[in-house]
């Protein structure tokens, strides 16, 4: 493999700062996102591994053909679709776009029957459920000079997102107008995640930012010893996030100050094996974080520390996908396809669907959903593993 064809578009800052921390895992990520945007002779085929999103009992989520797809989540039928296409102008890292199709690696976010998606174009997209066109794009000419990487979240009547140059966006949901820059500058691939009136958002540059929503002033920032790339887990005043720093860390919302970081200090030999990519979750006070060694580890959340002398479930394949609760267990998927369900110390397969996964998870009554890196889409029956599947293609 020729590393440097793959990386020829990548910011020479960002490559060596994944270099540098020698994990192939990762890099195996990075050059997924780089091998799939234009840059290696592949740009005929859109791709991207965006999530699924519900809402009023419809699961939305982007095909890698460029489209907006809704289904009926109770009977699986097709309900509407919106494609998405390039003007000729964008490119990710510096590429010269050929395909039309825009490709998105974050999850939209849903509000009031407006889908708000983030493309690898450098444009923001407002879809209205059931019509053909999109509402607004921002910008309305040319693009923001940068990729989109993460996904967009609806907060109040703003959408927020980040693009991978480091500047994170306030518009206004409705009209698509620019309320705020906020410039962090250096790289952003993660979703902001907002509590309380604060946007926390992770960067390149070894730190997690905490933003005021309002007018796009810094709070706090707070440094590490690795790149951010997961979206911040934020519950009752902590924000949880995983570095590539291979630490797990809590900080409180208000102060910036660290509660914890897993592996303390003194537990510095028991590092995880790799890096944290995918968010953690939370259940009863107990924090599950899937890691790129193959394993969920299961943190008291107030100290994270092991919880009753159990630390972790080995699932044998790197986590990039970000789990969910649902029905009493955590679901995770596995780079190499399998899903799980964990519970109780122990792990139950439901499903092993024989293809990448990179997409985050989401769950509603009883069934998950894994949108895989062929552009297939599941539907998994948690208390049975039945796999049914749909169609995102023509």
């Amino acid at each position: 493999m020729k590393k440097l064809g793959l990386l020829s578009c990548f910011a020479e800052k960002s490559v060596k700062a994944l270099l540098n921390r020698r994990s192939l895992s990762v890099l195996g990520l990075v050059i997924a996102v780089l091998a799939v945007s234009g840059c290696t002779g592949t740009a005929n085929v859109p791709r991207g591994w965006s999530g699924g999103v519900i809402a009023d009992d419809l699961l939305f989520v982007f095909s890698m053909e460029g489209k907006m797809v809704a289904f009926d989540t109770t009977t699986g039928a097709h309900q509407w679709e919106i494609s998405l296409m390039e003007t000729g102008t964008g490119g990710g890292f510096g590429c010269a776009p050929s395909s039309k199709a825009v490709a998105v690696y974050g999850t939209p976010a849903v509000s009031d029957n407006t889908v708000y998606i983030g493309g690898y174009n450098g444009k923001i997209y407002a879809a209205v459920y059931g019509r053909e066109e999109p509402r607004w794009i921002y910008p309305r000419e040319g693009s923001l000079g940068a990729p989109i990487v993460g996904g967009t979240v609806v907060y109040g009547d703003r959408v927020y997102l980040a693009a991978a140059d480091g500047k994170v966006y306030a518009l206004d949901a409705a009209e698509g107008h620019k309320e705020w820059i906020f410039d962090i500058g250096d790289k952003v691939w993660s979703t902001p995640a907002i509590e309380d009136d604060t946007l926390f958002i992770g960067s390149f540059d070894n730190k997690l930012y905490a933003v005021d929503t309002a007018r796009g002033n810094k709070i706090w920032e707070f440094e590490v010893g690795g790149a951010i790339v997961a979206t911040p887990l934020v519950d009752n005043g902590i924000v949880y996030f995983g570095s590539f720093d291979r630490h797990l860390y809590a900080v409180n919302t208000g102060s910036g100050q660290q509660i914890w970081k897993f592996p303390a200090d003194d537990e510095a030999e028991d590092l995880p094996g790799n890096w944290f990519w995918s968010t953690p979750v939370i259940d009863d006070n107990i924090i599950y974080a899937g890691s790129l060694d193959g394993k969920v580890y299961v943190l008291d959340a107030a100290t994270g520390r092991a919880v009753s002398g159990f630390s972790y479930y080995d699932l044998g394949s790197a986590i990039s996908s970000s789990p969910v609760i649902a029905e009493g267990s955590v679901i995770v998927a596995t780079d190499e396809g399998i899903v799980y369900a964990l519970s109780d110390n122990k792990q139950r397969q439901l499903a092993d669907l024989e293809e990448k996964i990179r997409s985050p998870l989401v769950a509603s009554q009883g069934t998950v959903y894994v949108h895989t890196a062929s552009d297939s889409l599941y539907a998994i029956d948690i208390e049975t593993g039945a796999v049914r599947s749909f169609a995102l293609g023509n």
